[in-house]
């Protein structure tokens, strides 16, 4: 596995895609815009990676929900800021009320760019309210946030998209500029340090269990004897 390193932003989206395909979510569905460009540059340069790219948010968000209908699993979502994700709202709407699994990844301008009148900005942090199962706004990447918890975050999300109820989750991520793939000629060797056995793998960071929706029969045999076998239990 070969991360991304011209940049702090293209390490942190070649983190998150990198995860997200080890969790066995390797379908992305993109509606690409300046913003989004380390997430789009990193689905574009995984090997495992497979994507549709599509002009119209709305498309795309309707594609991957048709997606997480046929398969049982989430697609991957990726715009880029401010309208455009207003452009997904009835397909994450319907997802949620549906139970389909999937995963949204919004770009956004950083603090500093909120709340100054820009054009076709919106407020993304928490945006689609009730009908996603799970939502985390990222701050821009900066070496003093542990990939580490970048990994945990995109294992989370999986797990509440995938766990009854599934449904939608929603990651909002924030990057400075640049936006495109220039080397900065920063080291990261001792940011990544702290996952030196994560990146000699080939798994996920933080594995979940899903208990099974209808239980082997032969179990309830095996508790029945387990219950008669106990003189003074509690269940």
């Amino acid at each position: 596995m070969k991360l991304q390193e011209n940049n702090l932003n293209g390490l942190w989206g070649s983190l998150l895609i990198e995860e997200l395909v080890r969790n066995g979510l390797d379908f992305f569905c993109l509606a690409p815009g300046s913003r989004c460009a380390p997430l789009t540059v990193a689905v574009a340069s995984h090997p495992k990676a497979r994507n549709v790219r599509h002009y119209d948010e709305r498309g795309a968000a309707f594609h991957a929900l048709g997606y997480g209908r046929a398969t049982g699993r989430p697609a991957v979502l990726i715009t880029t800021s401010g309208t455009a994700v207003a452009n997904v709202w009835p397909a994450v709407v319907e997802a949620s009320v549906d139970r389909i699994p999937l995963i949204l990844l919004t770009a956004d301008r950083p603090p500093e760019l909120r709340d100054t009148g820009a054009n076709q900005t919106i407020h993304q942090a928490g945006f689609f309210g009730p009908y996603v199962r799970w939502q985390m706004d990222l701050p821009c990447p900066e070496k003093s946030f542990a990939p580490a918890t970048l990994l945990t975050i995109v294992d989370q999300a999986v797990y509440r998209s995938l766990r009854s109820p599934k449904g939608p989750v929603h990651i909002n991520c924030m990057f400075r500029e640049p936006l495109d793939p220039v080397r900065s000629g920063e080291d990261f060797a001792g940011y990544l340090a702290g996952i030196a056995s994560w990146l000699a793998g080939d798994g996920p960071y933080t594995q979940y269990s899903f208990p099974s929706p209808e239980p082997d029969p032969g179990s309830f045999d095996q508790l029945t004897a387990a219950l008669n076998n106990v003189e003074r239990g509690l269940l």
